[in-house]
């Protein structure tokens, strides 16, 4: 499963409406709000009341320092000006742009505030730290909105709103699809050799098991259901449904 952290209502209004037409499955939406430490206990308390996800994709708005043509970017560094500490973050996916940012516990309203940083947010740094701690990887996919001023405080929200719309999500959703699919092939090999070797199946039996699990993964069961649940069952029950 693939979880969208945002920060703002606006943000995951646009984002749902974008994907309730692009019909794709297996994802979900959680609205942290602004501010590190909120992402932090919003994802976390997200991952105590569910399946922890494949992958988190922290996506939109940030601050800038000027007017630039630079449509979006995805965060390779981040300077956090709570300790002045630098992140680089692991870049599981090479998407699109790779841009350094500036991750702030409160609103920035002075370049002289941003350590020679171009962008900054209120939760790349959030989203680094839970994920570094819970072992699932990320991408940070930042949209230049406001200009660092005084006025940053006022953010026009239908501006905000409208910069969203017509990014390629479908192509971002399959990019990380392939990064997932590449990074548990082992477990998946895994899980059918245990399985073999405790059930001692033929190789007809072994490749009607192959067939069953990989029919299951195509209609989105998460993989590690599917192996845990035919652990349960003997040898006939297993071939019994395989067989169906």
């Amino acid at each position: 499963m693939i979880l969208f952290a945002i920060a703002l209502s606006q943000e995951l209004k646009i984002l749902k409406e974008e994907f309730k037409n692009l019909k794709i499955r297996n994802i979900d939406f959680l609205l942290t709000w602004v501010w590190v430490l909120n992402t932090i206990y919003s994802i976390k308390d997200y991952i105590s009341k569910n399946k922890k996800p494949d992958f988190i994709i922290n996506i939109w708005v940030c601050g800038k320092i000027n007017d630039c043509f630079l449509d979006f970017f995805q965060v390779y560094r981040i300077k956090n000006l709570a300790n002045n500490k630098e992140i680089i973050c692991p870049i599981y996916i090479n998407f699109w742009n790779l841009k350094s940012i500036a991750s702030s516990d409160k609103i920035i309203t002075s370049f002289n505030e941003l350590e020679n940083e171009s962008f900054v947010d209120m939760e790349s740094a959030g989203i680094d730290f839970i994920c570094d701690k819970e072992k699932i990887p990320y991408i940070i996919i930042k949209k230049p909105f406001d200009i660092v001023s005084k006025n940053s405080k006022k953010v026009d929200l239908k501006s905000l709103e409208d910069s969203l719309r017509w990014f390629n999500y479908l192509w971002l959703i399959r990019e990380i699809e392939n990064f997932i699919s590449k990074n548990t092939k082992n477990n998946f090999d895994e899980g059918i050799s245990n399985l073999k070797q405790k059930l001692k199946l033929t190789f007809s039996e072994n490749e009607l098991l192959k067939k069953y699990i990989n029919k299951n993964i195509a209609f989105w069961s998460p993989e590690e259901n599917i192996f845990k649940n035919l652990d349960l069952l003997n040898k006939k029950e297993i071939l019994d449904l395989i067989k169906k």
